[in-house]
């Protein structure tokens, strides 16, 4: 009797079904465990960052560092031209990706900001302009060349100088001005903004700040070169003042007050080349400069980046509104499908995300806190390093979000460098004042033009310091960020690899 051959069970579907909810089952438990681990990780590694800032003696409330209020009367940052920038308030708006913690910022005087937004400096992106360093003359033509231009010069001004076409530029803002040099005599210049920190970003002032520097500086330069001295020193005291303009104590405002210290130098510089300046005068100059130690200013500063991640990862962390994380990861206002997607997914990670970014700076912070307490530290470019991240979860995300300790200890470093050398430049032209040379060493300025003579900020070492032939010269400078002597060589498009100098021309 033939046998047929045994024919397997067909399957059915119902066991490709039960395959792949058991495969979403074990997919949802491994993501879940994914998730809570690496939540776990996020919530373990900020308590230690927390507990290692409160070690290192960083702020714990904003009351620690925030600006005490002064009188009006005594405060360069209460001129009814600054105060539009400051009169915002805080409106509770519907959660969504273009307000991720449900409010929106409203500026109550729009109009009244226009004034200082439409101010626009001369600035020449390329040509004679593009490399020249800090201690070097620039030429006005080229900014007389630039102001032609862009229709801001007249043809009636071809018959005036350099300078005065320069002046000419900005007669239209003479009122402002004026305003401005009155109140540059208070002793205060705070800008008080009635909300968190955490939800100003950015100073809306540092922007026009920079401006009103860049246009000090010019008008500075201007009557430099047309022998007014007096009025040349007018400016750039203004600018110093501007300069002084504080409102939270971050990083981007520091960063900020040190580029404007910065765009003081030429004018300085040329206004010491020309000799336009009495004793009187220079000493004025140099009282203004010996108050600024950036390295001092930055440690404190350093409290408020810290209190600023602190407050920004609370907000987050207690949002119930998945926008908040969305947005912030998105475009801001434009999240992408990923985050646009309802579930978990759209809500946990970012929030880890987040939380790990706000982790990293201010282990950032910290950690530049320290190099800037080491007391027995004798080398600040060797011990400055980029910021080496634990290892870990999306460490390669964090290091994105973080500021390098060493890109903001460089600008730092360099604008008190740059602040050391004008101060012993000003004092050497006291002393060609009165002796009509320059001294054979920076020795013989002490105490008689200066109390001492500041040194590199990198390791305490003198500053280097060659008088020409006759001593009716002088090469100063710093070995800068580079650390080597190359007799005050200068490479102005490569500034942290150059020797910082100024030479008599």
């Amino acid at each position: 009797m033939e046998t047929t051959p045994h024919s397997p069970p067909l399957r059915t579907p119902r066991k490709w079904l039960r395959r792949i909810a058991w495969s979403a089952l074990w997919l949802a438990t491994i993501l879940t465990l994914a998730i809570s681990l690496l939540n776990a990780y996020a919530r373990h590694r900020y308590q230690t960052a927390l507990t290692n800032a409160t070690a290192a003696g960083l702020p714990n409330s904003w009351d620690d560092v925030l600006l005490k209020p002064v009188e009006d009367t005594d405060n360069f940052g209460a001129l009814q031209d600054f105060k539009p920038f400051l009169a915002v308030e805080e409106v509770p708006t519907a959660p969504g990706p273009a307000n991720p913690f449900g409010t929106k910022l409203n500026y109550l005087d729009e109009k009244g900001m226009e004034a200082l937004k439409s101010l626009k400096p001369l600035k020449v992106s390329g040509g004679s302009l593009k490399s020249l360093g800090p201690f070097e003359a620039r030429n006005l033509a080229d900014l007389r060349q630039k102001a032609i231009e862009d229709n801001r010069l007249t043809l009636d001004s071809a018959n005036l100088s350099d300078s005065d076409a320069i002046l000419k530029v900005f007669e239209n803002i003479e009122t402002l001005w004026l305003r401005l040099h009155a109140a540059k005599l208070r002793t205060h210049a705070v800008l008080f903004i009635p909300l968190k920190p955490s939800l100003m970003l950015v100073n809306p002032m540092l922007t026009p700040s920079l401006t009103l520097a860049h246009i000090a500086q010019l008008k500075a330069r201007a009557f430099i070169g047309t022998n007014r001295g007096a009025e040349a020193l007018e400016e750039c005291l203004l600018l110093l003042k501007i300069a002084d303009l504080r409102t939270f104590p971050t990083l981007i405002e520091h960063l900020v007050r040190t580029t404007e210290i910065g765009i003081l130098m030429p004018a300085l510089y040329e206004g010491i080349s020309q000799h336009v300046w009495s004793d009187a005068q220079l000493e004025a100059i140099e009282k203004k400069l010996a108050r600024y130690d950036l390295l001092s200013d930055l440690k404190q500063e350093l409290g408020g980046e810290a209190l600023f991640s602190r407050t920004i990862n609370e907000r987050i962390q207690s949002s119930k509104n998945k926008f908040s994380v969305a947005a912030m990861l998105g475009n801001w206002g434009q999240p992408s499908t990923l985050m646009r997607a309802e579930g978990l997914l759209s809500f946990v990670i970012p929030k880890t995300v987040l939380n790990i970014l706000c982790t990293a700076n201010l282990e950032t912070v910290v950690q530049m806190a320290g190099l800037l307490s080491e007391k027995d530290n004798p080398n600040l470019r060797g011990s400055a390093r980029t910021h080496d991240l634990h290892w870990g979860p999306l460490n390669s995300i964090a290091g994105l979000g973080v500021p390098a300790i060493e890109s903001v200890l460089k600008s730092t470093a360099r604008g008190q460098s740059l602040i050391n050398i004008a101060r012993v430049a000003l004092a050497l032209e006291r002393h060609r004042l009165k002796h009509g040379t320059f001294p054979s060493t920076l020795k013989e300025l002490a105490p008689a033009y200066l109390p001492a003579i500041p040194v590199e900020v990198f390791d305490g070492a003198p500053l280097h310091y060659t008088p020409k032939a006759n001593r009716e010269g002088f090469t100063l400078y710093s070995t800068g960020w580079k650390g080597t002597d190359d007799g005050g060589v200068m490479d102005n498009t490569k500034p942290n690899e150059t020797n910082w100098t100024w030479a008599t021309p």
